[in-house]
């Protein structure tokens, strides 16, 4: 019996034990380093600015000023600029005329006032000359508005200069090889007449008649249109442009009687030639 339940005990199933959950031990959460997030590069900003385009050319909505305003408005500015001092330095050698060498004094005095008014105060106040207000002309930039007063000053005092650079020549030409002082006004003198030289070959080159000056600024000499609403002083000056109109009409007259005259005396040439080849026919 003892071996019988020994044997049972062996067949009797053994209990399966429970598995029993380990408990979940929290593990240490580790601080990763964060490395900040770099901001989006921001586009570069491609200012591309637009070259600005400079004009050139007659602006427009002006039309250049023809030959007879031209000849018209060197013919006054030379009669304001030259005429009084032509006179005065007559006068001054001569010592006649009325008062002598005190009425030459005088005339030169106001000679000199003539040359400021019209050279300089005139364009830089009013933007013109008397020249140009008789012409109804104006000097106007690439934008069409008045130039730098620096334009004008230089423009009117060109021929001014090359007559002083003419005096200089002509005076110091004898002491030359004598004196240092000479040489000095010499060069001068010729670097004057040589910029009014220079300025007439531009200007009778230019597709413009642009002078020097009109080429180093940028300037045109248009013609102008008065508004009729100037008052004062510059009503007087816009008057004066009456006085080119006749003169302008003046000329054009006496232009026509002149293609008139010739078409006569082309006529009567070809009437006479006829009638001369006509007798030598009859006497053929």
């Amino acid at each position: 019996m003892g071996l019988l339940d020994k044997v049972d005990n062996l067949e009797e199933v053994k209990p399966v034990k429970k598995a029993v959950a380990k408990k979940a031990v929290a593990k240490k959460a580790v601080a990763r380093k964060t490395t900040p997030k770099r901001p989006a590069a921001k586009a570069a900003k491609t200012t591309t600015r637009e070259a600005k385009l400079r004009p050139t050319g007659l602006p427009e909505g002006f039309e250049l000023a023809g030959g007879m305003p031209r000849y018209i408005s060197w013919l006054i500015n030379f009669a304001v600029n030259f005429g009084l001092l032509i006179m005065g330095v007559s006068m001054n050698i001569t010592s006649s005329g009325g008062g002598g060498p005190g009425a030459s004094t005088w005339i030169l005095a106001g000679a000199i006032a003539a040359i400021l008014v019209n050279t300089m105060i005139m364009p830089v106040w009013t933007g013109r000359n008397f020249g140009e207000f008789t012409s109804r002309t104006k000097y106007i930039n690439v934008y069409g508005n008045r130039p730098l007063f620096l334009h004008p000053i230089f423009n009117n005092l060109l021929g001014f200069l090359s007559l002083i650079g003419f005096f200089f020549v002509f005076t110091s030409m004898s002491e030359l090889s004598d004196s240092q002082k000479a040489v000095t006004y010499f060069v001068i003198g010729i670097i004057l007449m040589v910029i009014w030289v220079v300025n007439f070959f531009f200007k009778k080159n230019s597709d413009y008649s642009q002078g020097l000056f009109d080429m180093m600024f940028k300037c045109y000499l248009v013609k102008h249109v008065a508004t009729g609403e100037e008052t004062g002083w510059f009503a007087r000056f816009e008057a004066l442009g009456d006085f080119g109109d006749k003169y302008t009409e003046k000329s054009a007259a006496r232009e026509t009687k002149r293609a008139e005259r010739a078409e006569e005396k082309i006529n009567k040439a070809k009437q006479a030639k006829a009638e001369n080849d006509s007798e030598d026919q009859s006497k053929d």
